[in-house]
């Protein structure tokens, strides 16, 4: 069962990236969306993209680490709205750096924000949607929480454990009428790996340019992710690279330890031919 026409929507980190896009692609569905983010200008910019693009649209400023704030949030959807067809818990940051030499103040604000800042989405809003026999959830993790590659220890730890969260939720919700979908795509251009924090230069050259060179935009994962939300996907992995990479951990996992070693080695002399 697709969205309803006209559905009412709670998007977290919202400002920028993968956020707006989703926003403006619910927007071309005449949505009404809260538009939350830690960043307000940021947020009212996405705002007016959506009423410009049709829908309507509503700021609220939410740290997604302090449950007191989304439980607000959840607050002024029911006044607002009048419920939520469609959560999707958005808000993200990357850090990278080899495990000892990432400090673990950055451990703890990516988990904070990409795991806490899911699990508070979810326990505050489930119980709302619950009560209305309905909703979905859209958590956006990454591929990084199906295949793990090297340096990014916690943004690994993090996006997989939305994916356990999501796994979890599917089958508890089912039998109450909510989907859940968890997405993971690969690289595509937003500013993510421009604003993370690295442990040294190499690593932020190496994601900057990852990210700058796909040719995919966020509004193309928009699309492909609301299908999967249309469709009662559990799990949207829109990009083949990860779709590969997955089967392959599953399949093989000695193999793919391997694989990513190499092309961890290939992307880093790739790195040094371009200076």
């Amino acid at each position: 069962m697709s969205l309803p026409s006209q559905p009412r929507v709670v998007v977290t980190g919202a400002g920028s990236g993968l956020g707006r896009a989703l926003c403006e692609e619910l927007a071309r569905r005449k949505a009404r969306v809260l538009v939350s983010d830690v960043d307000t200008p940021s947020a009212e910019e996405t705002a007016l993209r959506v009423t410009q693009a049709g829908g309507e649209a509503h700021v609220v400023n939410c740290d997604v680490t302090d449950v007191a704030q989304v439980e607000a949030l959840a607050d002024t959807a029911i006044r607002v709205l009048g419920g939520v067809d469609l959560l999707v818990n958005n808000a993200g940051v990357v850090s990278a750096g080899a495990v000892g030499a990432l400090p673990l103040a950055e451990w703890k604000r990516v988990l904070d924000i990409n795991l806490w800042g899911v699990i508070h989405g979810c326990h505050v809003f489930v119980p709302r949607m619950r009560l209305q026999g309905s909703g979905h959830i859209l958590n956006i993790a990454s591929s990084a929480g199906l295949v793990y590659v090297p340096d990014l220890a916690a943004y690994n730890v993090s996006k997989a454990g939305v994916v356990a969260l999501s796994e979890t939720m599917y089958v508890e919700l089912k039998a109450s009428g909510i989907g859940v979908t968890v997405a993971c795509p690969s690289f595509f251009r937003t500013n993510i790996a421009n604003t993370g924090r690295y442990a040294d230069e190499t690593l932020r050259t190496l994601a900057v340019r990852m990210v700058g060179s796909s040719r995919i935009g966020p509004d193309v994962i928009a699309r492909k992710l609301l299908s999967a939300v249309d469709a009662r996907s559990l799990y949207s992995v829109p990009m083949a690279d990860a779709r590969w990479g997955w089967r392959l951990r599953r399949m093989s996992p000695s193999l793919f330890l391997r694989t990513v070693a190499a092309l961890d080695r290939t992307a880093r002399a790739w790195l040094l031919r371009r200076g």
